[in-house]
């Protein structure tokens, strides 16, 4: 009996290759590993102290949910981060978001519901703390249990595939510090916030009408705010002399040079 035990919480653990899974993509979530960047394997198993097998586990693992791209020629890499995703994810979540919602408010258990609630006072705590990394992580969680919610495993599973990219595409255009990183995710997300919860709410009282209406609010609010990002000009930002007359009438050049802003 006390073999058994022992065995049944050696199997309990986590692996290595689940460990490196988790914190690899804890990064890749946050955008701690940039979308492009070369992931190498060597350095990856002195990190972690393991060997390679795990961190292939891992790196395959994560190239199923579309945040790793692997190349038998060239390494592995993070997924770029393509004008056509952002395009085609938002169009995407305009059909996946309602219907998870609505399935979520005809299906949803006792125990779902406490899922759903108990995320979401996580994501509103982390937006009021202005903690990043917690904002990103429990704002997933709370729409892998909407997710879960469904009770339909093909849609479970589209969804939360997609909630990777989601995560990504919210964190476009920020600063890079930690506290101004944390205060402008905190400002773009508390609509998100709001508007969660009043989902939440809906997918309570089982309203599955109400629950798809809001569905698509959220995904309209949140693809304006990528959009507004997206489609912002940095033209009025950068000092462009004009050419100064001289005695003669003609042009001649300044003398002030000015580099323009590089775009993030």
């Amino acid at each position: 009996m006390a073999a058994a035990t022992a065995q049944k919480r050696r199997s309990a653990r986590p692996t290595d290759a689940h460990k490196v899974y988790q914190a690899l993509r804890r990064k890749l979530m946050c955008l701690d590993l940039a979308p492009g960047c070369a992931l190498e394997e060597g350095q990856i198993c002195r990190s972690f102290k393991v060997s390679r097998t795990p961190v292939r586990e891992a790196l395959i693992r994560l190239a199923s949910e579309g945040l790793v791209e692997l190349n038998p020629n060239r390494g592995a890499r993070v997924s770029p981060i393509e004008f056509v995703d952002v395009v085609d994810h938002y169009e995407a979540m305009d059909i996946f978001l309602p219907v998870a919602c609505h399935f979520a408010a005809v299906r949803r258990t006792p125990g779902d519901l406490g899922r759903i609630k108990s995320a979401l006072a996580k994501f509103r705590d982390a937006v009021s703390r202005m903690d990043s990394s917690a904002i990103i992580r429990s704002n997933y969680e709370f729409h892998s249990a909407i997710a879960a919610s469904c009770h339909n495993r093909c849609i479970e599973r589209g969804y939360r595939q997609m909630l990777a990219d989601k995560q990504r595409l919210a964190q476009h255009g920020l600063p890079g510090t930690t506290y101004d990183k944390g205060q402008a995710l905190a400002d773009r997300f508390r609509g998100t916030a709001r508007i969660s919860s009043d989902v939440a709410r809906a997918i309570e009282r089982q309203d599955a009408p109400e629950a798809k209406r809001l569905g698509r609010q959220l995904n309209e609010f949140v693809r304006s705010q990528v959009i507004g990002v997206l489609t912002a000009s940095l033209g009025k930002q950068i000092d462009v002399p004009l050419p100064r007359r001289s005695t003669n009438g003609g042009a001649v050049k300044s003398q002030k040079k000015t580099q323009p802003e590089r775009l993030r």
